[in-house]
């Protein structure tokens, strides 16, 4: 049925394309433009506004960390359709898939599934979970023609964003509803996909503006690995509105919010306390969320304005080892003002609530049940101009208080160069903290049982988990030699402490068992260091290329007393060297192509070899708001493993895949 559908697809794009040729050019703001109908200032990254490296507006050419932006159009030429797969155009971040619905994705190395030391936000609304302090992927499903940018910040970002934010700081930012008047209905159907989604916005009264939307993602499952069976189904259903209005006096005000409900298929191994022991098992996850956020803005002049953003969040996961139920509620302020012509100085303070609710059973649990922690902050952030807008000195730090381990400070000291018109030179020193989570703490997870005995090994959190803490000394350089071409060079080094290992404890008899526990401690250390190169050239109004080459090198060591024999192996789970090149050509001004290919080296410690990966795309502009797009993914080969996870199988692989996809604008 699903290549029936795929080959009626395919043969309906010829005749599309015939049509397009007919057609009148659009000219719709909203409309897709031809490559050559962007300006410069739109296709090269350095003139794009960010907010998250300084928590206020400013060029990307004055940013003073390693900091990539990707952009609307990034996204749109890529032919990505979900948030993780979009992540792959940041250079630096190592993404990669376990299965249809499971992801590995970190910055600066430590990737693993859940991976924790990356802080990722939409909107100000903070998606990690306080549980593991990652994300859930599988849970992640925005609309990607919604986003204006994304902004990936490379190296830590504590200082102003407080614990998490280790390695690396990702912020997802939608366009306002200004921005997304009219409407549009997109559809997709793949080899391995279909999804839909309808999108309408407006005016309310004078000065307000709102949309709403609707969209259903299906993902069928991947390519098999050896004889496991596939069992990574995702569906997934989504709905939401944001409305901007802009009020009296300069304020401004925004309401958003979005629900989703859905599944997400994985295969794992069941334990049981008697026997059969162990078995692998296919199984759903049940997802279900919502999330409502208001920020309140107010210019009071023209070097002065503060923000009040309060959101609150809900989700609820099922599935056979545990249910999950979690609400947060998050108050953030910050005030941004010019102090005797030299200091931009911000800063703010927030509070955030979070409760949850565990249904345990016998593998998994949590001690207590059920929890409440808040945590209380404050930062400041003063850019000092030393010499006009030549030299700036950057200096700030973030306090914080949690339940785990009581106050954290986080500080950071930048340096700014800018010797002339066309680059930029920076340095920065910073600290940032690693709290521990839900599980680190209050956990237990069984791992193995053994019928003999009888025995379980069991994963348990303790009071002996601490923070982790990164020190870390980082230098760019920016250049934009000419209008078309731009360049950006990063190295860093970084020092890690107080690393979380697993260490064996002192057996105990536990309801007929003896419990041998794998308690969280502290026991390792590591140093990273690399070199990150990304640039940007269009030779011609018809032509544009990127690319990016990463290389990392890790070193983990634990301490004497730890008997965690797997904590080095980490070193292995990110790859030392990636390669990423794109090209993108207008053949004319209806009809668009690229080509993107992504190297990543081999992941040794799972067995992962390096690999490589080609997608192309090709789009016609059919009518004046019809487009009409075919996108290849995976060409080099039929199917390839990407990560692995070392508490379960390897059941499936990434496959080659097909999606055609229709986006009407009306």
């Amino acid at each position: 049925m699903r290549t029936t559908l795929l080959r009626k697809t395919l043969r309906l794009l010829p005749r599309a394309m015939l049509a397009a040729l007919a057609c009148p050019a659009a000219s719709d703001a909203q409309v897709p433009l031809a490559l050559a109908d962007h300006s410069l200032e739109q296709l090269m990254d350095m003139r794009v506004e960010v907010t998250s490296a300084a928590r206020k507006p400013q060029k990307l050419e004055d940013s003073a960390t390693a900091i990539h932006v990707i952009t609307r159009e990034d996204i749109r030429r890529s032919g990505m359709t979900s948030l993780p797969e979009v992540l792959r155009l940041a250079p630096g971040l190592q993404v990669a898939r376990l299965d249809g619905g499971t992801w590995a994705i970190s910055s600066r190395g430590f990737n693993a599934k859940n991976s924790d030391n990356l802080l990722v936000m939409q909107d100000g609304r903070v998606l990690h979970t306080p549980t593991f302090t990652g994300v859930y992927w599988n849970a992640q499903d925005i609309v990607l023609e919604d986003v204006d940018r994304i902004e990936v910040i490379r190296g830590p970002g504590g200082a102003l964003w407080g614990a998490n934010a280790v390695t690396g700081v990702i912020n997802i930012v939608t366009r306002p509803a200004q921005a997304t008047q009219g409407g549009v209905a997109s559809g997709g159907i793949g080899s391995h996909e279909r999804q839909g989604m309808v999108r309408h916005g407006g005016k309310l009264g004078e000065t307000g503006y709102y949309r709403i939307y609707a969209k259903r993602a299906d993902q069928d499952d991947f390519e098999a690995y050896a004889d496991i069976g596939a069992h990574d189904r995702r569906d997934m259903s989504s709905a939401g509105f944001r409305t901007d209005w802009e009020l009296l006096g300069g304020d401004s005000l925004t309401v958003q919010g979005d629900v989703h409900a859905g599944r997400s298929n994985h295969t794992g191994t069941a334990l049981t306390i008697s026997p059969p022991t162990s078995a692998l098992l296919g199984y759903p996850i049940d997802l279900r969320g919502g999330n409502l956020l208001a920020r309140w803005k107010r210019a009071l002049s023209a070097t002065e304005e503060w923000s009040l953003q309060l959101y609150y969040d809900h989700y609820d996961r099922r599935y056979f080892n545990l249910g999950e139920r979690r609400d947060t509620v998050d108050l953030d302020f910050q005030h941004r003002f010019l102090w005797g012509g030299r200091h931009d100085i911000v800063w703010g303070f927030g509070y955030r609530r979070t409760s949850d609710d565990m249904r345990n059973t016998d593998i998994v649990s949590y001690m207590p049940a059920r929890r409440t922690d808040s945590v209380a902050s404050a930062f400041v952030q003063d850019e000092v101009a030393l010499d006009g807008d030549k030299l700036h000195l950057i200096l700030g730090s973030k306090f914080e208080h949690n339940d785990y381990t009581g106050t954290e400070v986080q500080p950071n000291l930048r340096l700014r160069w800018k010797p002339d018109k066309r680059s930029m030179a920076w340095t920065a020193v910073s600290r940032a903290v690693h709290t521990p989570s839900r599980t680190d703490t209050d956990g237990r997870v069984v791992s193995t049982v053994v019928p003999a005995g009888p025995s379980v090994y069991r994963l348990q959190g303790g009071q002996s988990a601490q923070s982790e803490h990164v020190d870390s000394l980082e230098a760019g350089w920016r250049a934009w030699p000419t209008e078309r071409l731009q360049m950006d060079v990063a190295a860093f080094y970084s020092r890690h402490r107080n690393l979380t290992t697993i260490e064996r404890e002192a057996s105990f008899p536990e309801a007929g068992y003896t419990v041998y526990p794998l308690v969280f401690h502290n026991k390792a250390k590591a140093t990273t260091r690399g070199l990150e190169l990304s640039g940007s050239w269009r030779p011609a109004d018809r032509w544009q290329f990127k690319a990016s080459h990463t290389w990392l090198s890790m070193n983990i060591r634990r301490d004497v007393d730890s008997t965690d024999t797997s904590i080095e192996g980490e070193e292995g789970r990110s790859p030392r060297s990636q390669f990423q090149f794109h090209a993108f050509h207008s053949l004319s001004a209806r009809v668009d192509v690229g080509a993107s290919l992504y190297y990543t080296d081999e992941l040794p410690s799972l067995e992962i070899p390096a690999h490589a990966r080609l997608d192309a795309r090709i789009a016609w502009r059919a009518q004046r708001d019809l487009e009409l797009v075919l996108i290849a993914r995976n060409l080099l080969d039929p199917v390839h493993p990407e990560f692995t996870n070392t508490a379960g199988p390897r059941t499936t692989e990434v496959p080659r895949s097909l999606i055609a996809t229709a986006t009407w604008r009306f």
